[in-house]
């Protein structure tokens, strides 16, 4: 009866996360060695073109993570030829590392229900007393348990935090953001650092790592009270719901927002909607489709509101991608250096230094134009747009598998605890900074 149970709950399990999910039967996935500017042009064709989708990030003399539809795979071959790239199969069909990872969430789901969490004692609590709401870094969180906890964390810390809605969704979703301030409430006397994740939707491990956040500003305090003495936070965990809901139930690989107005097909990259060196392209279908027009997205909106209501006070702005294992500065749309470059860098290599101090990977730091392809994007914008000198883009590491955004559930906190050593640094850079008065 036990056995049958179990077999009753898997099948729910696999109902309620959508068995009617996007197959990716024989797409395969390759690690390519990009040498030289001929290569990396030819795969920026491929990519606008809609005909290649990019895992991992490199530069030049350094590998990216692609995959490649099953029609495509003769020309594609062909192509590696041609222009003498050097390449390696590390996946023969992409649907057997998403079904790996769906079970590794229904046997998390099965195990927390079957293994009881216990809380700490509270005043009148009983011994063994569960806690619905309590919280692991051993599993991606759904939306709800995002928006749940964040909300918790506003009840039991009024102190502390603050719950803002920056904005609404195309599917009518809450756009959510949570400060964090030894005042309760951020009134610009101090400078703040302006975090957001999962601007692209299926970049699962960077959602986890802002929530990380959030749980060490916050639940652990007192640990971390020289990140809070002289510095506010703003974190958005989900910059855009509609994808990350779609990504989770849906199309696991789904990196776009859900807007529907397009002419071809569903979604826009947010990351390229902002209004600051702006590219049109005519190509809805791809993964990097800017839009209809500049700052044309809510999701973009609201983060722009966001970036404008605290304009006087961010002294900070940190947007957290997955995966490369790279520290990114302005500008990406062009090689030419900003004027802060070298602090920029500097300060860049201290906290890709902190991370390497508690043994994880090595975090190369450079400008983002630096990158395969030239690319305007969010930390172009508040650097270009607001004057936020310390604009940066971190993409997190790809974890002990390599797979780009698919990373192992047991590699979760290490990549947000790496990602919080370098917060530590960013943090408290920015609490040294002075904000300008008010006039």
């Amino acid at each position: 009866m036990k056995l049958l149970a179990v077999l009753v709950f898997l099948f729910t399990v696999g109902t309620v996360c959508r068995a009617e999910q996007q197959k990716f039967e024989n797409y395969k996935l390759y690690s390519l060695y990009v040498e030289d500017d001929e290569q990396a042009e030819e795969l920026h064709n491929w990519y606008a073109d809609g005909k290649l989708d990019f895992w991992s990030y490199g530069t030049l003399n350094d590998s990216v993570t692609v995959m490649v539809q099953p029609d495509l795979q003769e020309y594609f071959e062909a192509m590696l030829d041609d222009v003498q790239l050097e390449s390696e199969l590390v996946e023969e069909n992409v649907q057997s590392l998403l079904e790996h990872e769906q079970e590794k969430r229904n046997l998390h789901i099965l195990s927390k229900r079957r293994r009881p969490q216990k809380v700490p004692q509270k005043p009148n609590s009983t011994q063994g007393e569960l806690d619905e709401d309590a919280i692991d870094f051993e599993h991606f969180w759904t939306l709800d348990e995002i928006y749940r906890y964040m909300d918790r964390m506003e009840r039991q810390y009024p102190n502390l935090v603050r719950v803002l809605k920056i904005g609404q969704t195309y599917e009518n979703r809450s756009i959510l953001a949570l400060t964090v301030s030894r005042d309760g409430s951020i009134n610009q006397t101090r400078p703040v650092v302006l975090v957001d994740a999962g601007v692209h939707a299926r970049e699962w491990a960077s959602h986890m790592s802002a929530l990380y956040l959030i749980n060490q500003l916050v639940e652990s305090a007192d640990k971390n009270e020289d990140l809070l003495y002289n510095t506010d936070w703003i974190i958005v965990p989900v910059a855009n719901p509609d994808g990350y809901v779609y990504s989770y139930e849906t199309n696991r690989l789904w990196r776009k927002n859900r807007f529907a107005g397009n002419v071809m097909c569903v979604g826009t990259d947010v990351n390229r909607n902002f209004p600051f060196r702006w590219g049109y392209n005519s190509h809805s279908c791809t993964d990097g489709y800017a839009g209809r027009t500049p700052g044309s997205e809510k999701e973009t909106q609201a983060l722009m509101l966001l970036m404008s209501q605290f304009s006087r006070s961010i002294k900070m702005y940190l947007s957290l991608h997955s995966c490369g294992e790279y520290i990114l500065y302005p500008y990406g749309f062009t090689f030419q250096f900003v004027p802060n470059e070298a602090e920029l860098h500097a300060l860049g290599t201290e906290a890709a230094e902190a991370v390497k101090n508690i043994g994880g990977p090595e975090y190369i730091v450079g400008q983002a134009s630096g990158l395969l392809y030239l690319a305007t994007g969010s930390d172009d914008f508040i650097y270009g747009a607001y004057g936020v000198q310390y604009a940066y883009t971190l993409e997190l590491s790809c974890g002990n598998r390599g797979y780009g955004f698919i990373i192992e559930p047991d590699q979760i906190e290490p990549i947000a605890a790496e990602t919080f050593e370098m917060m530590k640094v960013f943090g408290m850079h920015a609490g040294s900074l002075k904000i300008s008065k008010r006039p």
